[in-house]
């Protein structure tokens, strides 16, 4: 799926309530990753990317969306970050803990938000995958 966002990987969370103020907050973070409110975003730069591995089902719809349980989101985050961290290392050249912390924390953010609206709805989140 291409989307018309600037080379890279835009992943939304979409749940049973969402308001409109929740998906204008996604789409206003637009380039910069923030996991507690349901997005997540790599630039095209190279691999790995973590986005891949944690939606995988997302990629593999041919419409580009899957729901996805959080328990299987929570099963395959130490590996996301695992892979987060070394493209922080290797695409970004990135040395120390507090270079890495933020790109790590947006994706415990997005689990755990994701796991917060399942708990809430009853249903897991429909993961968007824009690439």
């Amino acid at each position: 799926m291409l989307s018309a966002s600037i080379m890279g990987i835009d992943i939304y969370a979409r749940w049973k309530g969402q308001t409109e103020a929740d998906e204008v907050a996604q789409y206003a973070s637009a380039f910069c990753s923030d996991g507690s409110i349901g997005y997540l975003r790599e630039a095209y730069h190279g691999e790995p990317y973590a986005t891949r591995f944690l939606c995988q089902e997302a990629f593999e719809s041919a419409t580009g969306q899957s729901p996805i349980r959080a328990s299987v989101l929570r099963e395959r985050l130490p590996e996301s970050l695992r892979l987060a961290e070394k493209r922080e290392r290797e695409v970004y050249g990135a040395k120390t803990r507090a270079q890495i912390a933020p790109a790590l924390e947006s994706f415990r953010d997005f689990v755990s938000l994701c796991e917060n609206k399942e708990k809430e709805t009853g249903a897991p989140v429909v993961i968007v995958a824009s690439y």
